[in-house]
């Protein structure tokens, strides 16, 4: 059997269908808050019940010693918000989205991309209420905030790649969405969101930053909360598994985009 060969859209591909791509971020925007009196206002409510819940058990309950602990939690908790919700909606962005993929021709890329963007804006709304957080304990704000994009722009790419890896997988198998699930609920013990890194045994500590989810984690709160630079050694551990996942995840999905139609 002949071995598909896989074109790479071009950028000026994907700014022909620049509208779609806008289109598809506020419907998604839309829909998610359809009917809901609070709207948009969701975004913030959640991670901030998550945040006070959390507080109680881990910090009053377990009895976890981290100073600013409410501002410590957001700062793990809303990037694992954005990468989990992300990796959820995205993986049955194809199978949503059937009759326009029987319809037309576009790059069916870009359907968990806009689930994606969408979701970026949600997370961008709520670093707005982590930045409040900051400045209501007296967190000082330093330069290295500067890095926060860059710390965006890997976490996407990290998504992007989960997310077409899954998004492909879970159009010809429904299976993948519920097992996703799974992974979603153990991946999130394995970051350090409700606890500090320093928690982790030295001995493990190499093999638990080749979790890239992780470094990110840690890296926003080095930036945000600590008002440190990112750890130059871990991103560059991190990176690799970033763009290698990436780089998977594109391959699967340009591999098998063109049965989808056949399959839905």
């Amino acid at each position: 059997m002949a071995i598909r060969r896989l074109r790479p859209h071009s950028i000026a591909e994907f700014l022909q269908y620049k509208e779609l791509i806008r289109n598809l971020v506020i419907r998604d925007l839309k829909v998610r808050y359809k009917r809901s009196i609070l709207g948009v206002f969701w975004a913030l409510l959640e991670p901030l019940v998550l945040m006070i819940l959390f507080t109680v058990v881990f910090s009053i309950v377990f009895r976890i010693k981290v100073e600013n602990y409410p501002v410590f939690l957001l700062c793990g908790l809303l990037p694992w918000k954005f990468f989990s919700s992300s990796l959820s909606y995205s993986s049955s962005s194809i199978a949503q989205h059937a009759n326009l993929i029987k319809k037309i021709y576009f790059p069916r890329e870009i359907l968990p991309l806009g689930v994606i963007l969408s979701r970026l804006v949600n997370f961008l709304i709520t670093l707005a209420l982590l930045f409040l957080f900051l400045l209501a304990f007296k967190v000082k704000l330093t330069p290295y905030l500067l890095f926060v994009p860059l710390l965006i722009l890997l976490q996407l790419f990290l998504i992007v790649g989960l997310s077409l890896f899954f998004a492909a997988l879970n159009t010809f198998y429904n299976d993948v969405e519920f097992i996703l699930e799974f992974i979603l609920f153990g991946w999130f013990y394995v970051n350090p969101i409700f606890y500090p890194v320093s928690m982790v045994p030295d001995r493990f500590l190499s093999l638990y930053m080749l979790n890239p989810m992780a470094v990110i984690v840690h890296s926003y709160r080095n930036v945000l909360l600590y008002g440190q630079g990112p750890d130059v050694g871990q991103l560059m551990t991190a990176l690799p598994v970033i763009a290698l996942t990436f780089v998977i995840g594109w391959m699967v999905f340009r591999r098998l985009d063109y049965r989808f139609a056949e399959v839905l």
